[in-house]
């Protein structure tokens, strides 16, 4: 026994265990109720599953930071909330560094990071796929929070719409625009500049029935 907490508490283990030792903590704060599981959480802004224009020019340095972003995805991070995430990248990432470490005698902190790098990149694929559960049931909340809060919304029609094509209408939202496809009620026909009003979901692909919205002075 005391050789495994001197193994863990060892140098070469420092990093895993300290990750370890606070996401066991938040843990238990949160269980004993002193904490919500939002604190220390933050937003990623990862979401591509709507398209957001802002009417901003999207410049070279916005290129420059795209490959993180789609890398955030590919991880599932931004999809749950990140300590969730972190926990299922912790657990692994201690196992394989413990093990190693301990098998190849490694003691130092410096002997330790040639264990940690390798481990954490493992760690990370091991996480993403002990997440997609969570990533799926996450995905599913956001997408009928947005259904919410689409529908019952004005917005302007960008391209044209009828029953039985496509279009497309963008919604103000607190300061954004939503940009949504849409198709109209029948016999009935949407043009650009038009307000119209969400109605329905059209479908399981993002499209929203809509109608003509009349503004009254």
């Amino acid at each position: 026994m005391i050789d495994f907490v001197n193994t863990v508490f060892n140098a070469a283990n420092a990093i895993p265990t300290a990750l370890l030792v606070f996401t066991l903590i938040y843990w238990l704060i949160v269980i004993a109720g002193f904490l919500g599981t939002d604190f220390l959480d933050f937003d990623l802004d990862v979401d591509t599953d709507i398209d957001l224009d802002a009417d901003i020019d999207f410049d070279t340095a916005s290129a420059d930071v795209s490959w993180i972003n789609n890398i955030l995805i590919f991880f599932n991070l931004g999809k749950m909330p990140v300590m969730i995430w972190l926990s299922f990248l912790v657990f692994p990432l201690w196992l394989i560094c413990i093990n190693i470490n301990g098998l190849l005698g490694f003691t130092g902190f410096f002997s330790g990071l040639l264990i940690f790098l390798p481990a954490l990149f493992v760690s990370l694929f091991i996480a993403k796929f002990t997440t997609w559960p969570f990533a799926k049931f996450f995905k599913k909340i956001d997408e009928d929070s947005k259904e919410k809060e689409v529908l019952g919304r004005v917005g302007t029609v960008t391209i044209s719409a009828d029953h039985f094509s496509n279009g497309q209408a963008e919604i103000n939202y607190s300061g954004s625009f939503l940009r949504m496809s849409i198709r109209t009620i029948e016999n009935v026909k949407v043009t650009k500049g038009e307000k119209v009003l969400f109605i329905e979901p059209f479908n399981d692909k993002g499209v929203y029935l809509v109608e003509p919205y009349l503004e009254i002075d």
